[in-house]
């Protein structure tokens, strides 16, 4: 029974650990934004803007996550949109990237 309740344990550990996406920024930051635009392509934009940085998540199989994740991290460093660029990568080690923009 003690072995079972590990294994549940660990099982449920795993899940969490794994289900956590990493964001990560480089760049200038702003006071913070509680809403952004998403674009795919930086065309798409019809304000002048300036990227103030770029964003950087793990793939996951759940792209509306992979995408959130961006949002809220753009979000919490004050950036108006993001961009979200081609994604990268080999099979083993997939990435997302994006630049956080600033409307002028």
């Amino acid at each position: 029974m003690k072995n079972l309740k590990l294994h549940c344990f660990l099982f449920v550990l795993i899940f969490f650990i794994s289900s956590c996406v990493t964001t990560n920024y480089l760049g200038d930051t702003y006071p913070a934004t509680q809403k952004i635009d998403v674009y795919y392509d930086a065309r798409d934009v019809k304000k002048d803007y300036k990227v103030i940085g770029h964003l950087i998540t793990d793939y996951t199989d759940d792209s509306v996550e992979a995408k959130e994740a961006l949002s809220a991290k753009a979000r919490q460093v004050g950036a108006d949109g993001i961009v979200i660029l081609p994604v990268s990568g080999n099979g083993d080690h997939v990435s997302i990237k994006a630049d956080a923009i600033k409307y002028n």
